[in-house]
C-alpha cells in the first residue's frame, strides 16, 4: 500500500498539474498516519483545495513570511559615511576639540615609540655587525696559527730528514714516513729526480724553482684535473731539492666549505676543489687588486663584507706570519637573534597599546551603540542560520504530531527533490518520501519519542539514491502543541566511505594475518586490540587464548614463558629475544599518536647465527696472526742463515767452474792425441797393423775417445747454459739442408737397428741460427729416436715453415714415455729408471742440452709420448733470434724471503699492530737478499 496517494490518482504524492508544489489538502493537515497494516482496508482521501503556502518559523514558532533573499539592511544608528562616524563619536567623546586633543596624544604616542624603536633596531644592527667581525676574525686568526703550526712541524720533519747521515732513497723514504706526506722526491738542480717515492717524481719535477732561496723553504701546490690542490714543502740544500707533497686538506682539516690556503699570487695551496677549479677571485668574488691588497697589505688580517652568489657574506682574510700565505674564508651574515626578539617585543608593545587603546574606544562605542547592535547582530544571526541550513547537504525538519504534518526547509526540500523552497507536507505524504522497509521504522521513533527522549536512525530515500541520517528531539509550543525537531544529512557519500574503510580494514587484517613478523597493537590504556598469528607462533599461545582487551602484563606473562633469553638494544628501542625452540626474535615497540604502542617482532636467527660464524672466524682470524707472528720471527733467522748459505754455495759454484774450466783443457789435450793416433792407426796411414785384432781395437778406442769427448763437450755446453755465458753465433741457414746433413749422420746407425728413417718436408725458407747448436739439437734428438725405438721402427722427421719460423717435429715409434717421467727429462742428468733404458749408454744430457739450445734461441721445446706407441718431440726456432738484455734474478730465494717477512709485517699491522701482550708489532729490518754473484769460468779449453 502506498502512503498519502496525491490528488487525481497522481501514485508518488505530487500535486496534479496547475497546482502549487507545496499545496496541501486542508483535511490532510487534520488526517492521522495510519500504519501499513490498517491503512488497507481504508479508502484515499479525497483531495481537498490547497491552502495558501506559509513558512514556519525557524524557532518553531508562528509562521512568518520568507524573507531569505531579503538584502542587508544598515543597523539604525550607522553609517557607511566616515564623516558621519567622526561627527557621531566627536558627539559622544563631549565635542570635536576633545577628538582632536585624544586624536593628536595618540599620535605623538605611537611616533615616539616608534622612534625608540628604530634606534634601537639600529644600534642592535652595529652591535651585531662588530660582534660577527670579531667572531669570523678570531676564527681566521685561529686557523691561520693551526696552518702555520702544521707547516713548521712538516718542515721540521723535512730537515730532520736532510741531516740523516744517508743515501738519497732512504732520506726520501724517511720523509714519506710522516703521516701526512704522501709523496716525495729528491730532485737536483737539473730538475733530474734522484729518489721518489712511487709515481711521485715527475710530479713533483714539474714545480718551478726558479729563483730559490738558498738554505730556504718554498711552499707550492699541484692542482689536478678535478680541482684537488696538494700542498707541496720544497727545502733546498745544497744543489739538492727535497720536495715533500701533502695530503689534501692537511693544512685546512676538512676539504668541505669555503676555507683555503692561498698564496699571495692567488694560487690555492689547501682548500676545497671548488675554489682550486674556479680559482680565488671567481669562488670569492674580489678583484685582483683586492687580493693584492689582501695578501700583501700591511695589515695581518681583512673582513670585509661582499655580495656572492646574490647572497651578503662576511669575507675575511689571515695573513700567516713569516710566509707568503693567507687563510680565506666566507661566512654569510646571520641575523641577530635578539634583533628579531627586539622587533617581536616591541611588536608586542605596540600592538598591546592599540589594543589597550582600541578596547578604551570599543568599550565606548559599546556602551552607546548596546541596543542598537543587538537588532543588527539578531538579522545577521538569522541570515547565517538560513544560508547554514540552506547550503548544508540536508535540512531541517518538523514533524507536528498534533495536526500531523510536517515542515521542510528549503534545502532539505531540494535534496528530497520537492524543489528549491521550504514546504509543509502531510506526514503520510512526507513518510512517503523514504523507503517502504524505514518508513514503520521511522514513524514508530516519532511516536516513542516522547517517552524515549532524542533519537537516531538511518532512512534511505524512496525515489532518490540517497541515504539520510535523521536526528529528532521531542518539544511543546506555547499552545502544548507536540513537536519533534531534527535535522536530516545526506550520508550517501559518509556510508560509501565507511564500506570502503571496512574494505580497507577487512584487506589490511589479511595483510597482518599473511605478516612473517608478528604484530600487535596496544591502546593508551596498555590492552590488547590487534595482533596476527605470527605473534601466537612466537610466543607459543594457542588459537582463543588471546583475547581484545586484555592486560599487557597478562599478555606478556604468558608470553615468558616461550622465553629463553632477552637482550636489550643499545638504542632502547626494543630488545632481542632467543625462544625455547632456539629462534631469535628482535622485538621492537613504537608509540602511537594516540598513546598506544605498536609492538613488531621480526625473526633474526639467520643473522645471529652469521654474527656466531662471524666471531668464529675472527678468533680464527687471531689465531692465525699469532701463528704468523711466530713465522716472521722464523723468517727472519732463515733469511740470515740463507745469506750465510748462499755465500758459500757462490764460493763453491765459482771454485767448480774453476776446476771444470782447468779440466776441460786437461782433458781435452790427451783425448785429441788419443783420438788423432787412433785415427791414423785405424786408416793405417804408416802400412799396415799386423793382426786384425789391432784394428778392431783401435776402432774401439777411437769410439770411446769421441764418446767421451762428447761427453765433455755436452757437460761444458751446460755449465755455460746454466751459467748464463752461453753465446750464439748465428747466421743464415736452411733448416731442410742442416736436416739432410744429420740424416746422413745417423743413417748407418739406423740401419744397424733395422730402422727407417724419414724425412717429410720441402726446402724450407731460410732463418737466423747457430748451425753448430741446431745440428747438435737435431743430432741428440735424433739419435735419441733411434736408440729407444726397437728393430721395425720409424723415425720421421718434419718442418712446418709458419711466419714467425719454423716448427720442427721428430717423431719415433719407440717405447714411449709416461706422462710422470716427462717432467723431468728435460732435467741435466736425468734418464728413464727402466730395465730398458739401462741398456743403453749415455748421461742424460741430450734432452736438457737440447732443450736450452732452442730456449736461448728463443724457442719453444715441447715432449708428448705415449707408452708404447712412440714419442714426439716438437720445438720451434723464430726467424730471427732476438737478443735478451740480462736480467737479474726476480725470483731470488732471499728477495722472496724479503718479501715474506715484508708481507707479514703489513697483514699483522692491518689486522691491528698489536702482539697478544699489547705490545705493538714492529715491521722486521730484514736486509735484502745481495744479487747473484757473477760465475767466472775459464773456457780456454
Amino acid at each position: 500500500m502506498n502512503y498519502g496517494h496525491a490528488q487525481n490518482g497522481n501514485p508518488n504524492g505530487a500535486p496534479a498539474t496547475g497546482q502549487s508544489p507545496t499545496s496541501v489538502a486542508p483535511n490532510a493537515l487534520a488526517q492521522p498516519y495510519v500504519p501499513q497494516q490498517a491503512a488497507a482496508a481504508r479508502p484515499a482521501p479525497t483531495a481537498p483545495p490547497p491552502p495558501r503556502v506559509t513558512q514556519a518559523g525557524a524557532n518553531g514558532g508562528p509562521a512568518m513570511p520568507a524573507r531569505i533573499g531579503a538584502p542587508y539592511s544598515v543597523p539604525p544608528g550607522t553609517s557607511g559615511d566616515g564623516n558621519d562616524f567622526v561627527a557621531r563619536l566627536s558627539e559622544r567623546l563631549g565635542g570635536r576639540n576633545v577628538f582632536k586633543r585624544l586624536l593628536i596624544t595618540t599620535l605623538l604616542f605611537f611616533t615616539l615609540f616608534l622612534v625608540m624603536a628604530v634606534w634601537v633596531f639600529i644600534n642592535d644592527l652595529n652591535r651585531t655587525k662588530a660582534e660577527d667581525i670579531r667572531l669570523f676574525e678570531t676564527a681566521l686568526t685561529s686557523q691561520a696559527t693551526s696552518v702555520a703550526r702544521a707547516l713548521d712541524s712538516e718542515i721540521e720533519w723535512v730537515d730532520s730528514a736532510l741531516a740523516l747521515n744517508a743515501n738519497a732513497q732512504q732520506i726520501v723514504n724517511f720523509t714519506a714516513r710522516s703521516r701526512r706526506i704522501v709523496g716525495a722526491a729528491l730532485i737536483d738542480a737539473n730538475g733530474v729526480v734522484r729518489a721518489e717515492t712511487p709515481g711521485a717524481g715527475q710530479q713533483l719535477a714539474r714545480l718551478d724553482r726558479r729563483n730559490f732561496p738558498q738554505g730556504g723553504v718554498t711552499i707550492d701546490s699541484l692542482i689536478n684535473d678535478k680541482g684537488t690542490a696538494t700542498p707541496v714543502i720544497t727545502r733546498k740544500s745544497g744543489d739538492m731539492y727535497l720536495v715533500a707533497a701533502l695530503a689534501p686538506g692537511t693544512l685546512i682539516g676538512n676539504r668541505v666549505g669555503t676555507l683555503s690556503v692561498v698564496e699571495d699570487s692567488g694560487r690555492v695551496i689547501d682548500g676545497p676543489s671548488e675554489i682550486a677549479s674556479q680559482g680565488t677571485q671567481t669562488f670569492y668574488r674580489i678583484s685582483a687588486n683586492q687580493l693584492a691588497d689582501v695578501t700583501r697589505g700591511t695589515v695581518s688580517s681583512t673582513v670585509v663584507s661582499r655580495m656572492r652568489n646574490d647572497e651578503k657574506v662576511w669575507f675575511g682574510a689571515v695573513h700567516i706570519p713569516n710566509s707568503n700565505l693567507s687563510v680565506m674564508d666566507v661566512r654569510p651574515r646571520l641575523k641577530d637573534p635578539s634583533i628579531i626578539q627586539n622587533l617581536f617585543l616591541f611588536g608586542v608593545l605596540f600592538l598591546g597599546a592599540a589594543w589597550l587603546i582600541w578596547m578604551l574606544m570599543n568599550q565606548l562605542l559599546k556602551q552607546i551603540d548596546a541596543v542598537r547592535q543587538q537588532d543588527a547582530d539578531e538579522e545577521v544571526s538569522r541570515q547565517r542560520y538560513r544560508a547554514a541550513v540552506d547550503g548544508s547537504n540536508g535540512g531541517i525538519w518538523e514533524i507536528d504530531l498534533t495536526r500531523n504534518t510536517a515542515y521542510l526547509s528549503r534545502s532539505l526540500a531540494k535534496t528530497m527533490g520537492l524543489g528549491e523552497t521550504e514546504c509543509v507536507l502531510p506526514l503520510p505524504q512526507f513518510l512517503a518520501l523514504f523507503s517502504v522497509s524505514h518508513r514503520d521504522q521511522f514513524y514508530s521513533a516519532l511516536k516513542r519519542s516522547n517517552v524515549n527522549g532524542a533519537f537516531e536512525i538511518e532512512l534511505a530515500a524512496a525515489n532518490l539514491p540517497i541515504f539520510l541520517s535523521c536526528r529528532g528531539r521531542p518539544t511543546y509550543r506555547d499552545d502544548q502543541t507536540k513537536l519533534v525537531i531534527g535535522m536530516a544529512l545526506d550520508i550517501t557519500e559518509a556510508r560509501g566511505a565507511q564500506a570502503r574503510l571496512q574494505a580497507a580494514e577487512v584487506r589490511l587484517f589479511d595483510a597482518l594475518r599473511s605478516m612473517n613478523d608478528s604484530f600487535v597493537i596496544w591502546d593508551q590504556m596498555d590492552r590488547l586490540v590487534l595482533w596476527n598469528s605470527k605473534f601466537e607462533e612466537f610466543f607459543g599461545f594457542l588459537p582463543g587464548q588471546l583475547q581484545q582487551g586484555m592486560q599487557y602484563v597478562m599478555v606478556e606473562y604468558h608470553a615468558q614463558q616461550s622465553m629463553a633469553q632477552t637482550q636489550q638494544l643499545d638504542d632502547g628501542t626494543g630488545s632481542e629475544i632467543q625462544l625455547h625452540d632456539g629462534r631469535w626474535v628482535r622485538y621492537l615497540e613504537t608509540n602511537t599518536v594516540d598513546g598506544g604502542r605498536v609492538s613488531i617482532g621480526t625473526e633474526i636467527t639467520a643473522i645471529r647465527t652469521r654474527e656466531n660464524q662471524l666471531q668464529v672466524n675472527q678468533d680464527a682470524l687471531e689465531k692465525t696472526i699469532n701463528v704468523l707472528r711466530k713465522s716472521q720471527i722464523r723468517i727472519v733467522e732463515l733469511a740470515e742463515n740463507y745469506e750465510q748459505e748462499k755465500i758459500r754455495a757462490e764460493e763453491a759454484n765459482q771454485s767448480k767452474s774453476e776446476f771444470l774450466a782447468n779440466m776441460s783443457h786437461e782433458l781435452r789435450t790427451p783425448l785429441n792425441a788419443i783420438n788423432g793416433f787412433s785415427d791414423i792407426m785405424k786408416k793405417e796411414m804408416f802400412g799396415p797393423l799386423g793382426d786384425p785384432r789391432y784394428k778392431e781395437y783401435v776402432n774401439d778406442i777411437l769410439f770411446s775417445g769421441q764418446h767421451l769427448l762428447s761427453l765433455i763437450n755436452d757437460i761444458l755446453d751446460m755449465s755455460k747454459i746454466e751459467a748464463g755465458k752461453m753465446t750464439l753465433n748465428t747466421e743464415p741457414m736452411i733448416m731442410s739442408d742442416m736436416i739432410g746433413q744429420v740424416i746422413r749422420i745417423v743413417r748407418g746407425r739406423a740401419d744397424e737397428n733395422r730402422l727407417k728413417l724419414i724425412y717429410e718436408g720441402n726446402q724450407t725458407p731460410e732463418i737466423d741460427a747457430d748451425p753448430r747448436a741446431v745440428k747438435q739439437i737435431l743430432l741428440n734428438l735424433t739419435t735419441n729416436a733411434i736408440k729407444f725405438t726397437p728393430e721395425g721402427g720409424v723415425v720421421t722427421l718434419s718442418v712446418e715453415p709458419k711466419s714467425a719460423g719454423l716448427i720442427v717435429r721428430v717423431s719415433d715409434t719407440g717405447i714411449g714415455i709416461s706422462s710422470e717421467d716427462i717432467s723431468r727429462l728435460a732435467q741435466p742428468f736425468e734418464q728413464i729408471d727402466s730395465q730398458h733404458s739401462r741398456q743403453h749408454e749415455g748421461t742424460g744430457l741430450g734432452l736438457a742440452l737440447s732443450k736450452s739450445l732452442v730456449e736461448l734461441h728463443g724457442g719453444n721445446f715441447n715432449i708428448s709420448s705415449i707408452v708404447g706407441e712412440g714419442t714426439t718431440v716438437t720445438f720451434t726456432l723464430p726467424s730471427y733470434v732476438q737478443k735478451k738484455a740480462p736480467q737479474p734474478d726476480a725470483n731470488e730465494v732471499g728477495s722472496e724471503i724479503s718479501r715474506l717477512a715484508q708481507d707479514i709485517a703489513e697483514v699483522l699491522q692491518a689486522s691491528g699492530g698489536q702482539m697478544p701482550g699489547g705490545a705493538p708489532v714492529a715491521p722486521p729490518h730484514v736486509k735484502p737478499a745481495p744479487p747473484p754473484m757473477p760465475l767466472h769460468r775459464n773456457t780456454a779449453a
